[in-house]
């Protein structure tokens, strides 16, 4: 990232702005994010340090959403994932909100008490600070080398931390303290900035990613959009792609690939749907032989939307056809050309999700 953290007379900030080199797990990202978040959490009063338990478990839950929800791959030499696949089912969707991620913490607490993801991480993102001293030594002697040095270098140009008595707790200088609260918003955003860019590289291809890392405080309704589908369907009729029964209003509406693989709600992935076959569908990826449907379902109700808003209001709501279908907003309105922009764009998607995990060719029955 091109941006400079804050400048400090105290602190050494090129030390920290190299805390996320070398990286070859997500460890180092989800420690200083799960070290923000708890002393957010405590306002900042952490004079007494932070148990590495709190930011161990801490770090589950950050993992626990873009796992859980997206499956999301961690990188080959990453544990996490092989954590949470023990220890918190894999439909455990209630924990999306604050209370089921306070719930969540609550119960990896009570799980065993070493999930192993301390053995380095806490030493070696401190390495930046010690960089010159650690250099050549062995590699099985560095922790003990950076836990000693820590407590050298605590009061005179301290590094982020050092350890207490006992290793299990860090404490961070006042200093640290101040600039960590002084900062939070920019540190945080840098942080995320750079798990994401290391996200992206172990899920390559993968769709609005960076909507996939941290939980929303609740599911957006699609009233919105249901406004549209409305009134075509008290404009004509409109049936199930899946069921070929006939709407009212009581339909359903669907993520033709599903939300928790696109992680959007815009229109050109909705789809309104029997509500019985909306449920047997749930997260599967549809065959392919829906697509067509899907287009032609989509090209009536961009037609009698054209007829039906200003042409302001029209090229507001279909610009975001144009740009994930690549199409113009004259093409739009051309069953062929939005018949073909649709599978050129949904078929590598659906095998990007197939090999994600996500199960594919549903037919409804």
């Amino acid at each position: 990232m091109t941006q400079q953290l804050p400048h400090s007379d105290q602190l050494d900030i090129s030390a920290l702005s190299a805390l996320f080199e070398d990286i070859t797990n997500s460890y180092k990202y989800l420690f200083f994010i799960s070290l923000m978040t708890l002393m957010k959490d405590r306002n900042f009063e952490v004079d007494d340090g932070i148990l590495l338990r709190d930011i161990e478990i801490e770090m589950l839950v950050a993992a626990w959403y873009p796992h859980v929800f997206f499956r999301l791959s961690f990188g080959v030499q990453d544990k996490i994932t092989t954590v949470l696949q023990s220890i918190v089912p894999d439909d455990d969707r209630e924990s999306i909100s604050e209370t089921g991620r306070d719930a969540l913490r609550e119960r990896l607490a009570q799980k065993s008490p070493d999930y192993n993801l301390m053995r380095y991480v806490p030493y070696r993102i401190l390495r930046p600070f010690f960089a010159a001293k650690i250099r050549g030594i062995p590699d099985q002697r560095v922790n003990e080398a950076i836990l000693n040095l820590a407590a050298e270098y605590s009061h005179e140009r301290p590094p982020l931390f050092r350890f207490d008595n006992s290793k299990e707790r860090i404490v961070l200088h006042p200093d640290w303290i101040d600039y960590l609260n002084q900062h939070q918003t920019i540190l945080e955003g840098w942080a995320l900035w750079h798990w994401a860019e290391y996200m992206q590289q172990c899920n390559p291809g993968i769709p609005a990613l960076t909507r996939k890392l941290l939980p929303p405080d609740e599911r957006a309704p699609l009233n919105e959009q249901k406004k549209l589908w409305n009134t075509v369907i008290d404009e004509t009729d409109i049936r199930c792609i899946y069921s070929g029964r006939k709407l009212g209003r009581g339909y359903a509406l669907d993520h033709f690939l599903p939300w928790k693989f696109v992680a959007h709600d815009q229109l050109w992935n909705l789809i309104p749907a029997d509500p019985k076959a909306n449920s047997s569908k749930s997260d599967q990826i549809p065959s392919e032989c829906y697509i067509d449907r899907l287009a032609e379902t989509q090209s009536v109700a961009l037609s009698i939307a054209r007829d039906s808003w200003s042409i302001g209001k029209w090229k507001k709501e279909v610009e975001p056809y144009t740009s994930d279908l690549h199409i113009t907003f004259e093409e739009t309105l051309d069953h062929e050309k939005l018949r073909c922009a649709y599978h050129k764009t949904l078929e590598p998607l659906m095998s990007i999700a197939v090999y994600q995990g996500f199960q594919s060719g549903w037919v409804y029955k």
